[in-house]
């Protein structure tokens, strides 16, 4: 993991805040000289940059603006769930500010695509999390106010973390404190001398770091020197002012003199490499320039430069021998050259830290190969460390941390070398990388190695054998992708963190049972293309699965795996392991999604009562599920999306504490066991484009399921009969499914809200008995290109929209009784598409129908007295129309009116008369305020006094009493188009 290098790390929506909320928050953030990430790209993609990735990682806090939109964004979710991630394995804060939106909102938001597991997880618990709360702290302003005033304290608070394991660090900062004299009003210099490498910068930034939050303006500036002699004194100092006070500050204004606002607040100034004693007084002017209790910091390498700038007081850093730390960032250095000797001497180097943001390792260069470390070095951090291996004779036996990401390692030390062993666990061949001779192994133990990380060495082909390294906690090799092999992890009790995504070339892996037994164990497999065989070994007497095991399996693409869980992989359960329930956790989780070679379980998989969330997704060859010998009461979750099931076992019914059950896209299941009914506890069935299941039984509706989904399900041909009252049923979708009937018991599912029969292209008829439903209901009947009429008694429903639309066999409408009873609520009514020839006379009962669609119907001849409070009649294409009649008894309800009757030449003249007298009556009523009539004719009627011909209307000598105020009611407009 790289050290921080950004305070503050922001997630938001930009469509929603970009222009208010976050940009008035980053300005603000940047006016206090907090070093915040913004992405200000208005164009991104559907998947986050690597770049992006890293700016997450390197950020001490995280700032998530939760906006109305937030979570509709896929972009926005992933970044939610890498913070997450990042807040959970480094410890890092994360402030939730909740814009606009109910906190309860966001917990429950369901609006998700693919990665809905991870994107609901994330939400919940950023909901969680004590945030701020846009409705709650008024106004806008002093919601950002204290929010930066809430990441100052917590940078505060940050400090110790930062600088945690930098040797001697502490030290420093109280001798440099003691010479600042903190307590006393005047305004001080002192200065920070030694030569080059000794750590003046890490210091000095680590002072500056700790005291900023007790000045009002302050500003470091590394490298003064360099960048004198790159851009000119006077924009260094017009740059350091703009930056200290806010504002842009001119070459030519650069005078302090002029500007109160220094001398009458307190000031932190650090200048990194000073060189010249008179430039550094024609930056900083002298004391008086300054607010009472303002501190200046200088680091020079030559004492005398300090002397001539007055300084009050001086701390000498120490030689080589005396160095403790060594911090490089490659961001600032153009080129190093090492010497192969450099840390030869360096007896008390305890930290090594090369920071490379921009991946510039070439910029380090050696004369020789670098001979040696200092054996009692603690902590090296080296990014894109440029040598294959580390010296040979580096024995460091007080490491604790070793990271070297992104460098060109090969191999660790010397003296790893490759060969084809007698006996490999896979039986597949595959090589094993080991360590040759007694005298390396001994020179490779690490007895006190706590975290190593080397991720995207690209051409890293071993790692030592972890068994030397009994106290490891974290083992980082993501983006290996020339590792082919890990040693055993046996014997490392304390490994919690085990990350290999994207080491494509892996193939076989072999973990031991104690990081499955911890819920802080986490094993990262994305990405491993290529493995083959996980083993798991050790005596399994007690597991818990925490969600973090095999965490990224759902997300692999092209996973081949053969999950081996057998005694031949050393795989032993332990005598009391059935007898481990209660205290096992109950969040335990297996997830495998994915694994495309998977052909079969082990008996035992499903026989495992720790389990409470198994997920076998995307596993494409797997045909069969293993009989389910005994009553298993934990298991909640059972995810068979994508599978090649063929049958369930009917051992199912041992499933007694299954509550969901998904079976999506299982396009070879042809049936559903009748034990399915037996499962009391099961709340949601998902069957959705299971293509090959012809039927189900009529025991699934003894279940407690609220939804029953079989949409895609092409060959469904029947429904069975329902036995028995069922009250849970509130959504039944048969969205392209086959089915021919419903049956005539469909009335018993008493409380079904939602009936989906969209595309049922072999539905001919609706059962009469579905009027007995008396709950509020909404029914799809669209594109159900059989369907030839349906029963009067569907007017009893308490529907708003009844749509018949591309029912293109509809050839009858029937009859509405005049007690229509529920139909009341029908406000909607669309027939777009059918065949019927002629709507009946007892369609004006319809009272409250407010739309009415007869578009596209080429056969329809006859429409009766319409409803009357009809607001919208739309007749598109409508060929065959001979009659139709207007209620002139229209209420004007919200004061609209649409009429389109187009491509109808055969409308008798009765009726067209009838449609201008209508038109007429309505232009000219004040209850509406927007009528629009289309319909066949040859003039304009005669009412419209002023007429020309064009594609153009002028008014011209328009009344000045006209436009009067109470006078002007509005314009009707007629246009004749040939």
């Amino acid at each position: 993991m790289s050290d921080p290098k950004y305070d503050v790390f922001l997630s938001f929506r930009g469509e929603d805040t970009r222009g208010n909320f976050t940009s008035h928050l980053y300005a603000e953030l940047c006016r206090k000289k907090i070093e915040t990430f913004i992405d200000n790209r208005l164009g991104r993609g559907e998947e986050i940059s690597p770049a992006l990735y890293k700016a997450i990682e390197e950020s001490k806090i995280y700032v998530i603006i939760l906006s109305e939109h937030y979570a509709s964004s896929s972009w926005c979710l992933d970044e939610l769930t890498e913070i997450l991630k990042c807040k959970d394995i480094y410890g890092r804060e994360v402030i939730p500010v909740f814009y606009k939106v109910d906190p309860s909102n966001v917990r429950h938001h369901q609006r998700f695509g693919d990665k809905v597991d991870a994107w609901k997880a994330s939400l919940t618990q950023v909901a969680g999390l004590s945030g701020w709360d846009s409705e709650k702290t008024r106004p806008e302003s002093t919601l950002v106010t204290e929010i930066v005033e809430d990441i100052l304290k917590k940078l505060s608070s940050c400090f110790l973390s930062d600088y945690e394991g930098k040797p001697g660090i502490d030290m420093h900062i109280e001798q440099i404190q003691s010479l600042l004299l903190l307590e006393l009003p005047n305004v001080r210099i002192t200065g920070i001398w030694g030569m080059g490498g000794i750590g003046k910068t890490t210091i000095a930034s680590a002072v500056f770091e700790k005291l900023t939050t007790q000045f009002s303006y302050k500003i470091i500036i590394l490298n003064v020197q360099q960048e004198i002699e790159r851009v000119g004194l006077d924009h260094v100092k017009s740059k350091y002012l703009s930056q200290l006070l806010g504002e842009d500050i001119k070459s030519s204004e650069n005078n302090f003199s002029f500007d109160p606002r220094l001398k009458r607040t307190t000031v932190l100034l650090v200048f990194d490499d000073v060189k010249d004693a008179d430039q550094l007084k024609d930056l900083i002017g002298t004391h008086s320039n300054f607010g009472q209790g303002s501190r200046i910091i200088v680091t020079s390498r030559n004492q005398q430069v300090l002397q001539n700038a007055n300084a009050d007081n001086i701390y000498q850093g120490k030689g080589t021998d005396a160095i403790q730390c060594i911090f490089l960032n490659m961001k600032e250095i153009k080129k190093v050259q090492l010497h192969a000797d450099t840390f030869k001497k360096m007896h008390n180097l305890r930290m090594i830290k090369f920071y490379n943001y921009f991946g510039n390792g070439s910029n380090v260069t050696f004369h020789a190969f670098l001979k040696s470390f200092p054996n009692d070095l603690k902590f090296l951090h080296w990014e894109y460390f440029p040598q294959r291996s580390l010296p040979k004779d580096f024995c460091p036996e007080n490491l604790a941390t070793l990271n070297m990401s992104y460098s060109d390692l090969e191999q660790l030390w010397e003296g790893i070398r490759r060969y084809a062993p007698a006996r490999v666990c896979s039986g597949r061949g595959v090589q094993v990388l080991l360590l040759s001779g007694d005298r390396v192994r001994r020179s490779l133990a690490l007895p006190n190695l706590k975290r190593l990380n080397l991720r995207y060495s690209k051409k890293l082909i071993a790692v030592p054998d972890l068994s030397f390294c009994p106290k490891i906690e974290e083992v980082i090799l993501s983006g290996c992708v020339s590792l082919t092999q890990v040693n055993s992890s046996s014997f490392l009790n304390n490994l919690n963190l085990l990350f290999l995504d994207g080491c494509t070339e892996l193939k076989s892996l072999k973990i031991h049972s104690n990081i499955l037994s911890r819920s802080s164990g986490s094993v990262v497999l994305r990405d491993c293309h290529n493995l083959e065989t996980l083993l798991i070994s050790g005596r399994i007497d007690h597991v818990v699965l925490s969600h973090n095991f095999f965490y990224g399996y759902s997300k692999v693409e092209e996973m081949e795996a053969e999950i081996k869980l057998n005694h031949e992989g050393n795989y032993e359960i332990g005598e009391s392991f059935l007898d481990t329930v209660p205290s096992i956790n109950d969040t335990c989780l297996l997830d495998i999604s994915k694994c495309k070679s998977l052909t079969c379980l082990p008996a035992e998989l499903l026989n495992l009562k720790f389990l409470t969330e198994f997920s076998l997704r995307g596993c494409l060859k797997l045909e069969e599920l293993p009989e389910i010998k005994e009553t298993m009461e934990n298991l909640k979750v059972l995810n068979l999306d994508k599978t090649a099931i063929k049958e369930l076992p009917s051992s199912l019914l041992h499933l007694v504490g299954l509550q969901e059950l998904s079976l999506q896209s299982c396009t070879k299941l042809k049936t559903i066991p009748s034990s399915i009914g037996n499962l009391s506890k099961l709340l949601k069935l998902n069957l959705a484009y299971c293509a090959s299941l012809e039927t189900f039984p009529n025991s699934i509706f003894k279940l407690k399921l609220t939804e029953l989904n079989f949409e895609g399900c092409s060959m469904l041909q029947t429904f069975p009969e329902i036995l028995e009252s069922a009250e849970s049923f509130a959504h039944i979708n048969l969205t392209k499914t086959a089915i021919k009937e419903l049956p005539s018991s469909l009335h018993l599912l008493v409380g079904l809200e939602i009936l989906s029969l969209q595309s049922c292209r072999n539905l001919k008829t609706i059962p009469s008995s579905i009027g007995n439903l008396t709950k509020p209901f909404k029914l799809d009947l669209t594109y159900c290109e059989s369907l030839e009429t349906f029963p009067s008694s569907i007017f009893k429903l308490m529907v708003k929209r009844l749509d018949f639309e591309g029912c293109s066999m509809l050839r009858t409408f029937p009859e509405i009784p005049n007690d229509i009873g529920c139909l009341s609520s029908l406000t909607e009514l669309s027939l777009q598409g059918s065949s019927i020839v002629n709507l009946p006379e007892s369609l004006a009962h319809l009272s409250s129908l407010k739309s009415l669609n007869l578009s596209d119907c080429k056969l329809l001849e006859c429409v009766p007295m319409l409803p009357p409070n009809l607001n919208q009649v739309l007749a598109f294409d409508c060929p065959s129309i001979k009659r139709m009649v207007l209620n002139s008894c229209s209420d004007p309800g919200e004061g609209t009116f649409k009429f389109h009757l187009t491509n109808s030449q055969e409308l008798d003249a009765t009726s067209l008369s009838n449609i201008v007298e209508e038109a007429c009556i309505k232009i000219n009523d004040d209850a509406y305020w927007s009528v629009v009539f289309c319909f066949p004719g040859g003039a304009v009627p005669c009412w419209f006094h002023y007429c020309c011909k064009g594609h153009s209307v002028t008014m011209k000598k328009v009344s000045p009493n006209l436009c009067s105020k109470n006078r002007l009611i509005g314009f009707a407009l007629c246009a004749l188009e040939a």
